[in-house]
């Protein structure tokens, strides 16, 4: 099994970045091999545009998409998106690993998604969507930490929504629309709020969550 993991959070000592590492720690303990993806180490530049290639289509007016399209059947993506490519196709597993920001994955994510999940690469051509999407035999899930306790994600808390509600356009919009078998979310909840013991515990329930969800696949081998 391969497994990736999109990291956004700055901080390596943060909470995110403990499950991030509590994940990798898991699947390499079970034999599967795992690729961190830590965006802001890598400095990922969240703005696609004409640097995303190694040359330009000979249309007359410039279409990121489209763009995107020609780079992918004329293998002229650049570097670095190139090498992002051939690390999610080579996945069995993805984790989106981040903390909820504005309802939201933070900007450098979504700006991993924009680039990499190209028009041409993970969907449009050759590709479907959804169930027959690009993806599709494969897994993916987010694990997020909240600012807010888990008391405020429901129709009548202080956000007047639910999580699940708040994560439809990741879910459905992003990973299962080029085929992703979306598998539940790890959320942690306040982990700002709470005590370093409580914090462990969350750990443990993660390494629980992973079991539940993949210790069967490495139960067969």
């Amino acid at each position: 099994m391969n497994v990736l993991i999109i990291h956004a959070h700055e901080n390596p000592d943060s909470f995110s970045s403990a499950l991030a590492e509590t994940a990798k720690t898991y699947f390499e303990g079970n034999g599967a091999a795992v690729t961190v993806s830590d965006l802001y180490h890598q400095q990922f530049n969240a703005v696609g545009g004409k640097h995303d290639f190694k040359k330009l289509s000979t249309t007359d007016y410039y279409k990121y998409a489209l763009e995107q399209f020609h780079a992918y059947n004329e293998d002229s993506f650049a570097p670095d998106l190139k090498a992002a490519m051939d690390a999610l196709e080579k996945a069995d597993v993805l984790i989106f690993n981040f903390p909820l920001w504005w309802f939201d994955m933070p900007a450098i994510l979504k700006g991993w998604v924009d680039r990499v999940l190209a028009y041409g690469f993970a969907y449009g051509g050759k590709y479907g969507l959804y169930k027959e999407g690009r993806f599709k035999g494969k897994r993916a899930f987010l694990s997020i930490t909240t600012g807010s306790p888990e008391s405020f994600y429901s129709l009548k808390g202080m956000h007047q929504r639910t999580l699940p509600d708040i994560l439809r356009n990741i879910h459905e919009g992003i990973l299962g629309l080029v085929g992703f078998d979306v598998q539940s979310p790890f959320v942690a909840y306040a982990v700002s709020r709470i005590t370093s013991n409580e914090r462990q515990e969350i750990l443990k329930k993660y390494n629980g969550y992973l079991q539940q969800h993949f210790g069967e696949n490495f139960e067969q081998n």
